[in-house]
């Protein structure tokens, strides 16, 4: 492409196309078939709102002509040969795109899909072998082929180079040259170039650029962008020639990319979702041409309301800010005044409703209602309408401490028994804002877990059979019965064992019986007894005793 100048549009779409290809060439990941399917969305949105505007553009060529501004309609009639060239090449892209999401998903309906639909998006083979053919070094021709792509933009480039060179000097249609030249170099800059290279150095055709080894979802993506660049030209050149015919326009040279979430709070399962969109703008908006009203307007008179106030206007934007009040159902009316070229003035209905509502917190554990003592206890933190990263909570009593982990969630740890109180904060320009009342909970010591011997479990009595009481080799503790991660650790006993009759007591460290106790326990017969005393266990919130075990012989 040409060194000509590029709109902040184009430079936001050649930014993040830039990043994607690069992205690309390491690895197709699901994330950057995601990204894009963003751009693709952002892009086909943004050309929406170009051909819109130049509709709208037309429009007031046209309705200038019915108010008697007869020299505007050799203008009109070339603004006019531009949008049905334009909007031919457009359309054909449009074409290609749904041939080749049928093509590649092979499923009736594809090709009217949005590509987010798609199930094929890292398809490299079907969508080359579409564009460019089985054989590389012979890349097809004919319909639908990038060859027949390059051939019908090259003919669009050459086709309004001609309407622009006709009225370059011809009486009462005259473009200014510096106009002309701008146009030239935009033109220059549509038309296919070979200017690429390949990793090795190599001459890469144009083509080859957009479309060989590209996953459906770029090649889609690098097809809208086409789309865009005919809109893009289009719109300059109607602009231009409205400039041209004497006509009072706004020229939109402050371009924006806005997103607009349907919410900045998002709950956990509910999906964030938000409209991405072009704004335009003008630094020729001034008072006498945009007026913001808050409140009703006459649209017939012109004559404002009395209880209706003028917005202030920053970058062609008007703001407002109003005091939340009490809660409640809210409603925001209002009307946009514009005057347009001819001088008359339209009016733009806005209008929006929101909700102020008392401060509501949730603090939400995740596996228990209780806090057990001495080990981690998740929660989930959530505040009506605050995000996350705006809350502050604190926690008080039993020895308590958090940790933030993000997202509204925390983690609690408390060394003592009885209740501890949770309280939430909004963190606001003007300091901190209590979040509803403090919660309180019940703080718990952890139960004692059964022990757990040669494989069976119990908390007092357990009979075994002879083999089964002749192999105890260690006294363990069964954790596996509790929510949370809360290790329990045998370390000391005293075995006493009722074997013939005879009684004998060994004490044991850790939680492995002595050789003396395993050789005396080898002698087991039915009817004999083992009593496990003095049970000493390292628990989460310190050290503890558990009842004696009887282990009845069979």
């Amino acid at each position: 492409m040409s060194n000509t100048k590029e709109t902040p549009r184009q430079k936001m779409i050649s930014m993040m196309y830039l990043v994607l290809t690069c992205l690309l060439a390491l690895n197709v990941s699901r994330e950057v078939l995601d990204g894009f399917v963003t751009i693709n969305e952002s892009i086909e949105s943004g050309n929406e709102n170009l051909n819109n505007n130049t509709k709208k553009m037309m429009q007031s060529f046209d309705e200038a002509i019915q108010q008697g501004h007869h020299e505007f309609v050799p203008y009109y009639s070339k603004a006019g040969e531009i949008a049905r060239l334009t909007r031919r090449s457009y359309d054909y892209v449009e074409k290609l795109k749904s041939a080749l999401k049928l093509y590649t998903e092979d499923e009736e309906g594809a090709d009217t899909l949005k590509l987010a639909a798609l199930e094929r998006l890292d398809d490299v083979d079907r969508p080359t072998y579409f564009l460019i053919g089985p054989d590389e070094t012979k890349p097809k021709t004919g319909l639908y082929s990038a060859l027949e792509l390059r051939q019908t933009i090259s003919g669009l480039s050459d086709s309004l180079n001609r309407v622009i060179d006709e009225m370059k000097n011809k009486n009462g249609l005259r473009l200014p040259t510096g106009d002309y030249l701008v146009l030239k170099n935009k033109i220059g800059a549509l038309a296919p170039h070979d200017n690429f290279k390949d990793k090795e150095g190599k001459a890469l055709r144009w083509e080859f650029k957009n479309f060989y080894n590209m996953p459906l979802a770029a090649a889609v993506t690098n097809l809208s962008k086409i789309q865009g660049d005919i809109s893009n030209i289009e719109a300059e050149m109607v602009n231009a020639f409205a400039a041209a015919s004497g006509k009072l326009s706004v020229r939109f040279n402050q371009m924006q990319a806005r997103i607009v979430p349907v919410s900045n709070y998002v709950q956990a399962g509910t999906p964030y979702t938000a409209d991405v969109f072009l704004t335009a703008s003008s630094t020729d908006f001034k008072k006498d041409n945009l007026e913001f009203i808050l409140g009703d307007v006459d649209t017939a008179t012109g004559k404002v309301a009395g209880d209706a106030t003028f917005l202030p206007i920053e970058e062609g934007t008007g703001k407002i800010k109003l005091p939340s009040g009490a809660p409640g159902h809210k409603e925001i009316k209002g009307w946009i005044k514009f005057r347009e070229g001819t001088g008359t003035y339209k009016y733009f209905r806005y209008e929006n409703e929101y909700i102020v509502a008392n401060s509501a917190v949730a603090v939400s554990p995740d596996k228990m209602n209780v806090f057990y003592a001495g080990i981690d206890n998740p929660i989930t933190v959530s505040a009506a309408g605050v995000a996350p990263t705006d809350l502050v909570v604190n926690i008080k009593g039993c020895g308590g401490s958090l940790i933030n982990n993000g997202n509204g969630k925390y983690t609690t740890k408390v060394t003592g028994t009885g209740t501890c109180m949770i309280t939430v904060m909004q963190r606001t320009n003007e300091g901190l804002r209590a979040q509803g009342t403090p919660q309180i909970f019940r703080v718990k010591k952890i139960p004692n877990p059964p022990l757990k011997i040669s494989g069976k479990t119990s908390f007092g009595t357990l009979e075994m059979k002879q083999h089964e009481a002749r192999n105890i080799t260690t006294i363990g503790v069964d954790n596996s019965g509790f929510e949370f991660n809360a290790p329990f650790k045998v370390t000391g006993f005293i075995l006493y064992a009722v074997i013939n009759g005879m009684g004998q007591e060994f004490v044991c460290q850790g939680n492995q019986l002595t050789p003396q106790a395993r050789q005396a326990i080898s002698k087991l017969k039915p009817g004999g007894k083992l009593y496990i005393e003095n049970i000493k266990v390292d628990a989460p919130d310190g050290p503890r005793e558990f009842p004696m075990m009887k282990i009845m012989v069979r």
